[in-house]
């Protein structure tokens, strides 16, 4: 199908443009901000012209919605906020692409696809380092960008992100005998986009029913592998977390996880104020000084009409709350849980990245809303809710459902 092609080339641009971008800085011509957000331009435009041969009604009534939202807290704010646009573009645009495949098949076979480019990349990176850094320059990419100084890299020599390299006295958590302080980031560029999408596709796969059983093993050992190279700590957590849910007898929909974003913001509260502390790059510094920035939070700031033009680094609630403001917030939230999904596998993959959502906003600003990751997670959401093709058969009334399928 001609709409399949033009999406599997959508989802391989949201996948590996950053790193085209960076080849390109690192040995052509210097690309700055403008250049990268004239590129995922280009990616939203051809999600629109997929999208708009068979629009939906309530895919153009919660745009609409949205948008207005939007502009009222710029007139409000006397000031265009436009990555609050681009942050809530994303889910809109890449559900709205999942839902007009909605073939579960299809999707395993572009995500295998993915993980074996990323885990390539990612061993390349990590046995000819020195020729990967030839070919991609990060640090001086994400300094054309403003988001780095240029006397910031602490790691001398090395021209990976600063996130690349973990610091002495810290060390890496995973396997440090065997990899050093090295964090791969593959072809996302950053070891926390890396271990962002382990747990995507961990879920996915542990979504699965019990008679794929091999397919849910094949997206875990990839998912274990990338956190392994990242050494993402929260994507071990996490994926550990989610491995427990699918083993527990917890019903199908899980529906008791949508206030797991409240539980997150009330126990960062309390352990800001309960608890204390200091800020230290590990995961109860990086809560707590998240938890202390949520308390400092007035009334204004919560609901997006002051700080929304604050960098709150690693603090991913307080970057929400701020940007989109708590009714926009709430309204998306509530959508994303009406959706109807069409078995339940997507039922648990909804719960499942719910629990992803919720726990990176406790520890990272803005790696939630990274294209070359959440592009991915907003399609495979659509396509969970429009997997029709594929979908088990309805059961009989009065069936029971088996425990942890």
């Amino acid at each position: 199908m001609p709409a399949e092609r033009t999406v599997f080339w959508i989802l391989m641009a949201v996948l590996v443009y950053q790193a085209v971008l960076c080849a390109i800085h690192t040995n052509v011509h210097a690309i700055s901000v403008a250049g990268v957000g004239v590129t995922e331009a280009v990616i939203y435009i051809a999600c629109m012209t997929v999208l708009i041969k068979r629009i939906r009604l309530e895919f153009v009534a919660v745009a609409a919605l949205v948008a207005a939202y939007l502009l009222l807290m710029a007139i409000l704010r006397n000031q265009l906020d436009p990555k609050g646009f681009r942050d809530v573009m994303i889910p809109i645009l890449f559900y709205g692409l999942g839902r007009e495949i909605g073939n579960g098949k299809y999707t395993d076979r572009v995500l295998k696809l993915m993980i074996i480019l990323v885990l390539a990349f990612g061993f390349f990176e990590l046995f000819f380092l020195d020729l990967f850094s030839r070919v991609f320059n990060i640090f001086s990419y994400y300094v054309s960008q403003g988001n780095l100084a240029a006397g910031s890299n602490w790691a001398k020599d090395s021209v990976l992100g600063l996130n690349g390299i973990r610091p002495e006295g810290i060390g890496r958590t995973i396997l440090p005998s065997l990899i050093g302080n090295h964090r791969i980031s593959s072809i996302f560029l950053e070891p926390v986009s890396l271990g962002n999408f382990a747990v995507i596709i961990a879920a996915w796969g542990l979504s699965k029913r019990r008679d794929e059983f091999k397919e849910m093993i094949f997206f875990l050992l990839a998912a274990a592998t990338m956190i392994a190279l990242s050494d993402s700590r929260y994507g071990m957590i996490t994926v550990a977390a989610l491995v427990v849910m699918r083993c527990l007898p917890l019903g199908r929909t899980n529906s008791w996880l949508i206030v797991m974003p409240l539980l997150s913001v009330t126990l960062l509260l309390l352990l800001a104020t309960v608890f204390g502390g200091h800020y230290s790059d590990s995961v109860l510094g990086r809560l707590f000084v998240s938890g202390k920035t949520l308390s400092n939070l007035d009334l204004g700031m919560i609901f997006g009409l002051d700080g929304f033009n604050i960098s709150f680094g690693d603090m991913g609630y307080p970057s929400l709350l701020t940007r989109l403001g708590l009714l926009l917030c709430v309204f998306l939230w509530v959508a994303f849980w009406m959706l109807k999904m069409e078995d339940e596998r997507g039922d648990r993959f909804r719960a499942y990245i719910t629990l992803y959502m919720s726990l990176i906003l406790c520890v990272s600003g803005t790696s939630l809303f990274a294209l070359k990751t959440a592009g991915i997670l907003w399609f495979l959401v659509g396509c969970a809710a429009g997997r029709a093709k594929d979908a088990l058969p309805a059961r009989p009334a009065g069936a029971s459902q088996p425990s942890g399928a």
